[in-house]
């Protein structure tokens, strides 16, 4: 918004056509319009948007009146007139491309139209195009709109998930992180408002990835994901910048309110009310959401905007893992020897050696809100603001996890002779059969974690028409916090006539084998459980992270030409701790009486009643707590210097940046000291740090036609984790994130002091055509990045305390590449017939990455990186239907198969196979005032399934989360 005399609105409306498109009223006169009644101000600024024209009023009058309604497709200017109806406003279209509203004049009113000439704001629409043509490298925004904004967009991360070249980082149904053209979600520098945010990753890991599923997405108002790099910018990002900009009282006149009350039902039922589980609901959530902002003061120079989120929903969750392990029969039944397809005799069907699910029973709820208070004080060029915020997200999650190995060669001893079973399958089809079980397994474990999320941001700036100076800082925290009981008991039942216990399964078109029922289950959970695993863990994680900066431009504004630059300072400090108290209870003892039956089969078989779980009847194991206590604990503190300059010249249609910034860092980790696998009770200190060098090149041209040219070249660089850095060694057993079938069912992470930072070149070059008058954009890019020190995590596996353990390390690689293509078409509205208009929104990227990295005594090369799809295609479509005041809306994305996880085993590395993700939504209004939305998540029903092997072509698991169906009331 900009406020001017009347000798300055012809000067604006000159350099308003510098960097907007021109609208031409012999092209078309007409748009569909859908506008309910509201004030006056708003009004104005939804005809600007859906016309493309420039209007500017007097902000003060207008907050003071209401508009009329406008549907339906009609002429711009008679549409005007209906909206303004007969308010206090003449419309002065001598300027077509530049509309005036002013005050009618009455008996002794030459003296208020004169003030209120000083207070005439330009309404330009808001929309993401504006961002991605002023900047002069790549970038894409997204803008949260309170209105038309589906409930199931409820964080960042779902958001920004529409964009050019993202994919999704699930967490279960909801991506948590984002990958930017196949750059993994650790490479991203993500800011609010300037200040670099802290952030604790999965299960309470101390990374760089920022949780954008913790930041709720009405809490901002535009965000940017930034794809090349200048020196104005952090260095510390290989795959974009993301920039989320706060809510701001000055996007409106007034006194604005909206409020949001919404239900949630989920498909998945799970086992909430089958497993002794109480006051879960299997299906409902509820949530609701509020935004008020206002300004004040004698001439609205202050402004204070908050918001509030609450939520609460049911996350049911069903899990297959499935193993290359089968049984392999000949026609009488008899497994063949060796146990092989390729054995003669094979009667050409598979039975399952294996068959393992598990179901999981979650509850997300999410509270909090923030507050922002600005100053803009009228003339003087000064603005301040000052911003806090406070998020709690928490979960009470149960597994209920069982596996069962099917016995190829049955056996079974009668007074001391082994009688073999035949045949060992029972009924087999291609698709069924029975076999004897030889072992089962039953998991149950509970998580009661919480996430804190938490910050402090103030500014204060100055600027005139050549310079600007801004100082900025803030402070940001997050804790975190989990309970997490743990126990594993297993049995071996006697394959003897009388107590034989046996297992019907089918197999899908996956190959995943499912247990559909056991002959005697009170057989089963008689047949002598003991304990494998009883544990308890108590992590406590806590990031702090302070930052400062001080920037300077001077003639950097759209509308300057020649010389300018940018120059500045910033320093953050970081402080992340991890501590875990591990609780190690003996094993051994009989668990059937800490078991019962539920009613449900799936998964088939005994639950472990963990509400009731007798821990006092454990015996601790005081020496194995004491030894994963001590090793669980790191420290890790860094400190950042950065300065930058930045050198601008601009023609009238080309401009060129150069500039360098030098990335400083020094850490120290505190390690607790080990005599090579026990800790010794003390804490080691590695200190490290580097200094990079980071220059920039930037080369943007406007051709005729709204043609623009970009050409980036930029060094940036990935630094290390400090997880990665600081941890010492960490087991854990029964992460279902982390485990695979069978029996490898615990994993050990251990950190590396001596990694060195990720250096990186980046070539990018774009062409974008704007046309629809600005409202539309086709763009090409072309992006390739050389990364030299790419740092990869391996998983091998290794036999701990007797149990085989999946052991992750960080390690530098050589160099890795990664070069790709990617297109982008946005069109805002589209005229169609009887009144119609859509919103397009499309993309799709071609990726190609390539890394050498380090096996057991073998280099291994990769034609992909980590969290790097092949294929990425994200898009939504918006259909506006005048007829019934509303809208439908359907949004789709889909990332090819990914790698999550290398291991020193090309055979055993991991990740996601493809998934789609298709959600439909409505709404429409049903007073002036109200409005209706509906959505469904995940159409489709797609599952999320995991993958293993060199290719990721052997499945490993598949879940199931069912559909989520928002229905919502508004107003506004």
């Amino acid at each position: 918004m900009f406020f001017l005399s009347r000798s300055r609105l012809l000067a604006l409306s000159c350099s308003v056509a510098c960097f907007a498109p021109t609208v031409s009223v012999a092209q078309d006169t007409q748009s569909v319009f859908a506008i309910p009644a509201q004030k006056l101000t708003s009004a104005l600024t939804a005809f600007s948007r859906q016309t493309g024209l420039h209007v500017a009023f007097d902000g003060k009058v207008a907050d003071t009146l209401r508009s009329a309604p406008l549907y339906g497709k009609m002429d711009n200017f008679k549409a005007l007139h209906k909206l303004v109806g007969k308010n206090s406003f003449k419309i002065d279209a001598s300027n077509p491309n530049f509309i005036t509203l002013r005050t009618q004049k009455t008996k002794g009113s030459h003296t208020t139209e004169a003030n209120s000439e000083d207070n005439l704001t330009v309404q330009g629409h808001r929309r993401e195009l504006r961002t991605k043509r002023n900047f002069a490298g790549v970038v894409d925004s997204m803008v949260y709109d309170d209105l038309s904004n589906l409930g199931g967009a409820t964080s960042i991360a779902q958001m920004l998930t529409q964009l050019p070249g993202v994919t999704g980082i699930r967490n279960g149904d909801e991506p948590r992180y984002i990958s930017v053209r196949g750059v993994s979600s650790d490479l991203n520098q993500t800011t609010l408002d300037g200040i670099t945010l802290a952030s604790i990753s999965d299960g309470g890991s101390i990374r760089r990835r920022v949780n954008l599923q913790n930041i709720p997405a009405e809490m901002t108002g535009e965000d940017s994901i930034y794809k090349t790099f200048t020196a104005e910018q952090d260095g510390g990002a290989i795959g974009a910048d993301i920039e989320m900009h706060s809510r701001s009282a000055f996007d409106h006149k007034g006194l604005y309110k909206y409020i949001n009350a919404y239900g949630i039902y989920g498909t998945e039922k799970g086992s909430a009310g089958a497993n002794r589980i109480k006051g879960m609901s299997p299906h409902f959530g509820q949530g609701a959401k509020v935004v008020f902002s206002d300004r004040f003061g004698k001439d609205k120079e202050f402004g204070i905007v908050t918001s509030f989120r609450y939520q609460q929903r049911t996350r049911n969750t069903t899990k297959k893992w499935q193993q290359d392990s089968y049984n392999y029969y000949d026609a009488n039944g008899k497994v063949l020897k060796p146990n092989d397809p390729s054995t003669p005799g094979w009667n050409g069907m598979t039975a399952p050696r294996y068959v393992d699910g598990g179901s999981y029973s979650n509850t997300l709820s999410t509270l909090g809100g923030a507050t922002r208070l600005e100053w803009h004080p009228k003339n003087t060029g000064l603005t301040a603001s000052l911003m806090g915020y406070a998020y709690q997200r928490w979960e009470d999650s149960f597994m209920e996890h069982n596996e069962y190995l099917l016995d190829e060669a049955p056996a079974y001893k009668l007074n001391g002779k082994t009688h073999y079973i035949n045949p060992a399958v029972i009924d087999q089809t291609p698709t069924s059969g029975r076999e004897y079980i030889y072992r089962a397994r039953t998991i149950g474990r509970k998580d009661n974690w919480k996430m804190n999320t938490n910050g402090v941001l103030g500014d204060l700036g100055w600027h005139d028409n050549i310079s600007t100076l801004k100082l900025r800082a803030g402070y940001t925290w997050e804790d975190y916090f989990d309970h997490e009981p743990y126990v594993a008991a297993r049995a071996y039942p006697n394959e003897s006539p009388d107590s034989a216990v046996l297992a019907d399964y089918t197999i899908d078109k996956n190959n995943v084998a499912n247990l559909v029922n056991i002959s005697d289950m009170n057989k089963l959970l008689n047949s002598g459980y003991k304990y494998q695993y009883v544990q308890q863990e108590y992590d406590r994680d806590h990031e702090g992270l302070a930052n400062v900066r001080l920037d300077y431009t001077r003639n950097l504004k759209a509308n300057s030409h020649g010389f300018g630059f940018a120059t500045g300072f910033e320093w953050r400090g970081l402080n992340a701790t991890n501590s875990s108290d591990q609780l190690w209870y003996n094993p051994g003892g009989n668990a059937s009486s800490s078991m019962f039956i539920p009613n449900m089969k799936n998964p088939n078989g005994p639950f472990f009643d963990l509400t009731n779980f007798p821990w006092d009847k454990q015996t601790l194991d005081v020496n194995k707590s004491r030894q994963y206590t001590e090793l669980a604990y790191f420290r890790y503190k860094e400190q950042l210097f950065d300065g930058y300059v930045s050198l601008h010249y601009k023609w009238r249609h080309s401009e060129l940046i150069a500039g360098v910034r030098a990335d400083a860092v020094n850490f120290n980790a505190y390690i607790p000291e080990t005599d090579g696998s026990n800790a010794t009770g003390n804490i080691n200190k590695k200190s490290g740090g580097y200094i990079n060098p980071l220059p920039s090149l930037t080369f943007v041209h406007e051709f005729p036609q709204e043609l623009i040219l970009h050409a980036v070249y930029s060094q940036s660089v990935g630094r290390p984790q400090p997880t990665d850095l600081a941890q010492a060694q960490q087991l854990s057993c029964g992460n279902n994130n982390d485990i695979q079938a069978g029996d490898v069912n615990c994993t050990l992470s251990r950190g590396n002091p001596n990694l060195k930072p990720r250096e990186a070149q980046n070539f990018d070059a774009s062409l974008d055509k704007f046309f629809n008058r600005g409202r539309a954009v086709l763009s090409v890019a072309y992006f390739n990045k050389i990364i030299k020190h790419d740092i990869y995590k391996t998983r091998s596996t290794e036999l701990i305390d007797d149990q085989l353990t999946y052991v992750t390390q960080p390690r530098n690689s050589n160099t890795s590449t990664l070069m790709g293509v990617e297109v982008s078409f946005v069109n805002r509205n589209i005229r169609g017939p009887w009144k119609q208009s859509f919103d397009i929104n499309a993309s799709g990227t071609w990726m190609r990455g390539r890394m050498t990295y380090e096996g057991v005594g073998v280099s291994y090369k990769l034609h992909q990186l980590v969290e790097q799809p092949k294929y990425v295609f994200n898009g939504s479509v918006t259909w506006h239907i005048p007829q019934i005041r509303g809208a439908i809306k359907a949004s789709f994305d889909y990332s090819a198969k990914y790698l999550e996880g290398l291991n020193d085993d090309p055979t055993q590395m991991y990740g996601y196979g493809s998934q789609p993700d298709l959600s439909i939504g409505a709404w429409h209004d049903i007073t002036d005032d109200l409005r209706i939305k509906y959505q469904v998540s995940n159409l489709a029903g797609s599952h999320t399934r995991m993958y293993y092997g060199q290719h990721l072509n052997r499945l490993e698991a598949k879940e199931n989360y069912g559909r989520s169906i928002y229905f919502e009331l508004v107003y506004n």
